[in-house]
């Protein structure tokens, strides 16, 4: 048999030993220089996030203000603009009606039969619709038959005799009749022949 040498391992594997700890705290400092790197890089870009959400919502809220202010000026032109409407409506009502009393003395003048003699025409209210006419007539015919021309006539409603009583050899008389409202477009009519006129 061939005699062994003997062999000492134990300063080899010690250095193993050694170099393996060495190799792990290198792991250990890397991955912890790691760590620390990663929750530095996460840390600023939440940070970056929530700053840049911050000023996004920040922006939504200078323009939701924006906004309020808006929607109160609109609101407002829409105030004047109905109340500009409102006027408007007023000026053509009394544009229809600025040459309404022409229009009924010349009707009245038209339908009036002859032996009866108007003395006044008076508006009873206030918007106009309702008027009271006085005259006389040389008898009661006379004034049937001009209660029956005025709802013919186009611009007045069935008349009511208010009043009558002998006079005289006269029969005078007190009538209310509403006014029928023209369209628009026959006030202009009737504006313009009046102007023709």
């Amino acid at each position: 048999m061939i005699p062994l040498i003997k062999i000492n391992l134990l300063p080899y594997r010690e250095a193993i030993v050694q170099k393996q700890k060495q190799h792990l705290k290198q792991i250990l400092l890397l991955g912890l220089v790691a760590g620390l790197g990663l929750s530095a890089l996460a840390y600023f870009t939440l940070d970056s996030r929530l700053s840049s959400q911050t000023d996004r919502n920040l922006v939504l809220k200078n323009g939701i203000k924006q906004l309020d202010e808006q929607i109160v000026q609109v609101k407002e032109l829409e105030k004047e603009k109905e109340e500009f409407f409102r006027r408007k409506q007023k000026v053509e009502e009394l544009e229809s009606l600025r040459f309404e009393g022409a229009r009924i003395v010349d009707t009245l003048n038209t339908i009036v039969p002859d032996g009866l003699v108007l003395s006044s025409i008076t508006s009873s209210d206030k918007t106009g619709l309702t008027y009271t006419i006085d005259g006389k007539a040389i008898s009661d015919s006379k004034i049937a038959m001009f209660m029956r021309a005025i709802p013919a006539s186009g611009l007045f409603g069935t008349p009511e005799l208010l009043s009558i009583k002998k006079n005289n050899d006269v029969q005078e008389f007190k009538l209310s009749v509403g006014i029928l409202r023209a369209t628009q477009d026959t006030a202009q009519k009737a504006s313009e022949t009046t102007k023709k006129n």
